[in-house]
């Protein structure tokens, strides 16, 4: 880690998601003596929305979030002669909106580079890097259309593994026919801890109007392959090989068009791998780390 400058990392979780769906990574960081910060997007979690919004509100919402931090710790930083860097990490729509960000802290850095005045260094994040989790800068999916019984198999598997965790085959065999057949790979006993727990309270947790944002930006067709070239800083994508919500040939693309940046492909996955493999994706993101930051 660099001396000069204090690493904090800010994880943002999918949809349906919430804060809990990320403990996997901030417990990780938290282990490593690095804060995490891991908040609801608007209209998800405990972040309650009552009117509609647009993607655009997540952004901002977070930018304002990181501008908070760190002017929050200025004075403390000054005495220590330290600068706050920001590392994000984004899962899905996370990922998504990391990229936003590192694109509007871009745009800030060559905003006070061309003018006379620079932009304040409290008032601007810097970012360190980007780790992408199963997203793309135009994300495509392959997903079927899923058919009313595999919802109705869906919801027999949860409610079977919260009545009998213990009792894997019907537990398997409702699941493997259900809708998450296309969120996971393998049908492990903590995979569907997360899922029946975890992915359970974020769905239901998921407002109305942040369903609409995300259709919204569906329909308009999101596609920023064309600026990723703006950014320079250290990227660690991830992609799941049998991803059906955000393909990892779409993820793949999004990696080459990074100037400066690694890509991790793991087979006999899905959309949910870090609920699939978590230690293994820890392992390779805290190597990459040790690399990058």
């Amino acid at each position: 880690m660099i001396s000069d400058h204090r690493l904090k990392v800010l994880c943002l979780h999918g949809h349906p998601g919430n804060s809990e769906a990320m403990q996997i990574f901030a417990q990780y960081f938290h282990a490593q003596g690095i804060r995490a910060i891991s908040p609801d997007l608007r209209g998800y979690g405990n972040c309650k929305a009552t009117m509609s919004f647009t993607m655009l509100d997540h952004i901002q919402d977070l930018w304002d979030l990181l501008k908070r931090d760190l002017q929050s710790e200025q004075q403390d930083l000054l005495n220590e002669h330290l600068e706050t860097e920001y590392l994000i990490l984004g899962w899905s729509l996370g990922g998504i909106l990391a990229l936003e960000l590192a694109l509007r802290a871009a745009e800030q850095q060559n905003l006070s580079q061309n003018q006379f005045t620079p932009i304040p260094k409290k008032t601007a994040p810097k970012i360190a890097g980007l780790i992408l989790v199963a997203t793309a800068a135009k994300p495509r999916s392959s997903l079927p259309k899923v058919a009313w019984w595999e919802y109705v198999n869906l919801v027999i598997a949860v409610a079977w593994h919260w009545i009998a965790p213990k009792q894997r085959g019907p537990i398997e065999w409702f699941g493997k026919r259900s809708l998450i057949k296309y969120l996971i790979q393998q049908h492990t006993q903590g995979a569907y801890d997360q899922i029946s727990h975890t992915g359970a309270k974020a769905y239901l947790q998921t407002s109305r109007y942040a369903q609409q944002a995300l259709t919204q930006a569906l329909r308009l067709g999101y596609d920023r392959t064309g600026d990723l070239a703006k950014i320079q800083i250290p990227c660690l994508v991830i992609a799941a090989e049998q991803d059906r919500h955000i393909t990892a040939a779409s993820t793949l693309e999004t990696a080459k068009l990074l100037p400066n940046c690694e890509f991790i492909s793991y087979p006999n996955t899905a959309h949910l791998l870090p609920w699939e493999i978590g230690d293994r994706l820890l392992a390779d993101i805290d190597a990459w780390c040790d690399r990058h930051l």
